[in-house]
């Protein structure tokens, strides 16, 4: 399978078979480590982005130090797939979401940078049953 998925580089596709040979994967889980694989600094910090233990994603990574332009772009997405929602808009207040958080899940603030093809790939991932050929 990991074959007829396209990489960003080997840093990627290595980091990708690693956690797929650890987690029982599900198309949840192949979606969120592929776009989390994409950036360094998320692949080194997955541990702290993702509870292997309660299979669960940690939405306030989205405000930690070490996130950059870069990683925020792969993060939410990662995010959104997984969850299938915008689990980082609620975390200022569990009543209300947070507008500008929000807007930060748009199609054109997900997709206009270069990770774009690899975004294609990650929910050619997590929806196979509408990519087959």
């Amino acid at each position: 399978m990991v074959s007829s998925i396209r990489f960003a580089n080997d840093l990627h596709k290595t980091f990708y078979t690693e956690q797929m040979q650890k987690l029982t994967p599900d198309v949840y889980h192949r979606a969120l480590v592929y776009t989390l694989g994409m950036c360094d600094d998320t692949r080194k910090r997955f541990d702290s982005i993702y509870d292997a233990k309660d299979r669960s994603i940690n939405p306030s990574v989205i405000r930690a130090e070490w996130q950059t332009g870069s990683s925020l772009k792969g993060t939410r997405p990662a995010f959104n797939l997984f969850s299938d929602g915008t689990p980082t808009a609620y975390l200022n207040n569990e009543d209300k979401p947070d507008a500008d958080e929000c807007k930060r899940y748009s199609v054109s603030d997900l997709f206009a940078c270069s990770y774009a093809p690899f975004f294609v790939e990650a929910i050619r991932i997590r929806y196979p049953e509408y990519f087959r050929i």
